[in-house]
């Protein structure tokens, strides 16, 4: 194991802190301790999350081909979700897993919220991939340490 950080995994800890800053001031003060205890807690396997700066891989398994809305603070794309992929390593698959999809050459690295309707809103941070069609990927990693 090496003790360097990778870009990928300073940029997931980068999004993860911006998305719990973003949760924390859209709740009223007096009811942040509750919010706080509420995205602590894990849903059971196969549940969807219902705070959309925490989501899990039941969200985006079997979706593929859904079109999303994305929105970023500069920009709006549509996405085509291609894949739900595995990370390495141990932990719960529903909280470690990698989204790609494909849009439009505009579409950039940021954090977008992503809707559909009928499905849940998610809020993660995408990064450009690959070399080919416009391709973006998302990265979620919330293993206990």
């Amino acid at each position: 194991m090496t003790s360097g950080l990778s870009r990928r995994t300073a940029l997931g800890a980068g999004a993860a802190a911006l998305g719990a800053a973003a949760v924390g001031t859209a709740v009223p003060a007096q009811a942040q301790p509750a919010a706080r205890a509420a995205t602590a807690s894990t849903p059971a396997a196969g549940a969807t999350a219902s705070d959309p700066g925490m989501p899990v891989r039941a969200q985006f398994l079997g979706r593929e081909g859904t079109v999303y809305d994305g929105a970023s603070q500069w920009s709006a794309h549509r996405l085509t979700l291609d894949r739900v992929g595995e990370l390495p390593g141990d932990g719960d698959a529903e909280h470690r897993f990698a989204v790609r999809f494909t849009t439009d050459d505009a579409a950039r690295d940021g954090i977008y919220r992503l809707t559909s309707p009928g499905e849940p809103d998610a809020i993660l941070y995408l990064t450009r991939v690959g070399g080919g069609a416009p391709t973006l990927e998302g990265i979620v990693d919330r293993r206990s340490i």
